[in-house]
């Protein structure tokens, strides 16, 4: 094989992390919605997450080394930690205490996206292609569309920014997050080993203190293992991991348009899952969510290309 053909197979692999973040980030979104519908708090969900995923990564990380952290080093596991960990999982859930799901499904990926391609242009000098601009602008504008109808409708008081700047700031911990593991060139498997690792010792024993073992034990087992499996398997080990990957094999600039997709698959898997029907705007913006990853990631001019080699 070429050494075109295997950057060419490398970048599909890339893609195929990507997605595969993005559907498993939206089950999970789903799955957050379905828990908090059925009377568990985002606490609740966040111990859950942290404990199933702490506990699997755990034997990874006790055999790369606590002291070094697996190579990664102290300091370079606790930013990660500061920017993928808790702190942004708190604030991305808790931004729903005051503002409708629709606000933070548009706020936090936009801002992903817009702070990561910026900073990683500016900082890790990365090129930024027009198709890239181009794809980025079509998802945002996608997003929007989406979560128009809940920004239009609002209805939730003068409190409403409130969330709004939640989102925005676990928005831009996700980007910092992204734009480390580029700068950094951490291994994928273990960076996610490391965060989920570091934020069980920090979410048990705060949770604990905070919410008791009485509250603890009161919840109903069955819906609180499926949040660990969706939150802590699912979303804090898979999808990070993936995450990780279309990080170092895309760069900044390409990997962070997958989270700007997370709406639009939330919308789908949340027809079957917890019985929302999209509107035709939304339908509309998923449309041209799709048309902008494929934009951005060159399916586009390769189908140019294609169709002028066959004239």
């Amino acid at each position: 094989m070429t050494p075109a053909g295997e950057a060419t197979h490398g970048h599909a692999f890339g893609y195929a992390c990507g997605f595969a973040m993005a559907i498993g980030a939206s089950l999970a979104f789903a799955s957050a919605r379905a828990g908090i519908l059925g009377g568990l708090g985002a606490d609740d969900m966040i111990f859950a997450r942290f404990v199933v995923a702490g506990c699997a990564m755990l034997p990874f990380v006790a055999v790369w080394g606590f002291r070094t952290l697996g190579g990664i080093g102290w300091p370079r596991g606790l930013a990660l930690l500061a920017t993928g960990g808790p702190l942004f999982a708190i604030l991305q859930t808790g931004g729903y205490a005051f503002a409708p799901l629709a606000h933070g499904a548009v706020i936090a990926p936009s801002s992903v996206t817009i702070v990561s391609t910026i900073v990683a242009g500016l900082t890790l000098g990365e090129r930024l292609t027009r198709a890239h601009v181009a794809g980025a602008v079509v998802v945002v504008a996608g997003i929007l569309m989406i979560g128009w109808q809940g920004i239009a409708d609002g209805g939730h008081g003068d409190r409403t920014w409130v969330g709004d700047l939640l989102f925005f700031a676990s928005g831009v911990l996700w980007a910092a997050f992204t734009v480390l593991l580029r700068h950094w060139r951490i291994d994928a498997l273990r960076a996610t080993g490391v965060v989920c690792v570091l934020a069980f010792f920090v979410v048990v024993p705060v949770y604990l203190l905070h919410r008791g073992s009485d509250h603890l034990m009161a919840l109903p087992f069955a819906p609180l293992a499926f949040q660990g499996l969706t939150q802590g398997f699912v979303q804090a080990i898979f999808t990070m991991l993936a995450y990780s990957r279309a990080v170092a094999i895309l760069g900044v600039s390409r990997a962070v348009l997958f989270p700007a997709s997370v709406p639009a698959f939330s919308m789908l898997i949340g027809i079957p899952a917890i019985g929302e029907i999209p509107t035709t705007l939304q339908i509309a913006g998923l449309a041209l969510v799709s048309a902008g990853l494929a934009l951005a990631i060159g399916v586009v001019g390769r189908l140019r290309r294609v169709a002028a080699g066959t004239t």
